[in-house]
């Protein structure tokens, strides 16, 4: 075959790859869970930048004697699930005053017009400005679940001052991963996990996850986003793609996948892209230094692994770990009375 037939082939079949490639891109995302809608309880508070995030406030029975309680939901690009506010509502029977809000970007918050308006100090500033200025409070319990869990690590840092107590529930990995001369390092050699503690292994998601970015849309909403700062895809077609996801990976954050509750259409796929493309200072000297009680929860059916919940019991001077048998990643979602419970004790010591 000659050199000039066979880059005409070449360019046929380059042209129909890409013309795939755009087909595809008009191909609108099926709706399979409808958007989440307010709640009768849901609040706004107005931010200093000009938008909104929604949360729902739960009213402690002695809110005047004791700190009021901040949950932070997973992600990133998560929202504030039905079951969390059905399950911390046992703190506010115990006297708190507890606040559960979507953050920016997530959820019932409002949508932010530049992909480069989240990023982790946007989510820090957000925290600080709730404490600060919407609760009005000198100290607070923060309560992280999964990636909330590194918000709070990374907020613990810069204001230790406001905090009363962590709960790090089902934590991610402390950012950055921790490296020793430039190599990363294996934290489940340092931090061995007991012989009594006997984990078991969930559905491993990670390939529906792939599978998800590697379609054009998310290829193109990639390229636009970190590249241009710009929508290439809409907001409704990548949440649509997250929410279907979802209802597929939750199936490894449970001990038995007939203990999944059903997804709420939250999920914002442009909020998770942002927030994990950013970079994360070192905070671990810092964190040393807080001396706040820590509690780390952690289920039998967790997909992170033990060290990486324990780097967080040893780095914080006055941390301790529990562990609930027969949970997954979403603890309350399976044992809700024994995850109800140990926050409970934590907090009344």
């Amino acid at each position: 075959m000659s050199l000039k037939r066979l880059l005409k082939w070449l360019g046929f079949f380059l042209g129909l790859i890409i013309g795939i490639f755009l087909l595809l891109l008009l191909v609108p995302e099926k709706e399979t869970i409808a958007k989440l809608q307010p709640r009768g309880s849901t609040e706004y508070w107005e931010m200093s930048e000009g938008f909104r995030i929604a949360y729902t406030h739960l009213s402690g029975i002695d809110s005047i004697n004791k700190t009021p309680v901040i949950f932070l939901h997973g992600g990133p690009g998560g929202y504030v699930h039905s079951s969390s506010i059905k399950t911390f509502a046992s703190l506010a029977e115990i006297g708190h005053d507890v606040y559960l809000y979507d953050q920016r970007g997530s959820g019932l918050s409002d949508r932010m017009s530049k992909y480069s308006d989240i990023n982790l100090n946007k989510h820090l500033s957000d925290l600080h400005e709730i404490i600060k200025q919407k609760i009005k409070a000198p100290k607070v319990i923060l309560i992280g679940q999964s990636f909330g869990s590194i918000i709070i690590s990374q907020y613990s840092a810069q204001h230790p001052e406001t905090i009363d107590k962590i709960v790090f529930s089902s934590p991610g990995a402390l950012r950055p991963h921790r490296q020793i001369n430039g190599n990363y390092v294996d934290l489940d050699s340092i931090y061995l996990a007991p012989d009594s503690l006997l984990f078991k292994t969930p559905y491993y998601f990670v390939k529906d996850v792939d599978n998800m970015a590697m379609k054009p849309k998310a290829i193109a909403a990639s390229v636009g986003a970190l590249i241009f700062n710009k929508k290439f895809i809409s907001d409704k077609q990548m949440d649509r793609m997250l929410n279907t996801l979802a209802s597929q990976f939750t199936k490894g954050m449970v001990a038995d996948p007939k203990n999944v509750l059903p997804e709420e259409g939250g999920g914002r796929l442009y909020a998770y892209m942002a927030t994990n493309s950013d970079d994360f200072p070192e905070i671990r000297d810092k964190i040393n230094s807080v001396t706040a009680p820590i509690l780390v929860i952690q289920g039998q059916y967790e997909y992170h692994s033990y060290g990486v919940a324990y780097e967080y019991v040893d780095l914080y001077p006055n941390g301790k770990y529990r562990f609930i048998e027969n949970a997954g990643h979403e603890i309350w979602w399976e044992q809700e009375v024994e995850y109800v419970k140990v926050i409970k004790d934590f907090l009344n010591e």
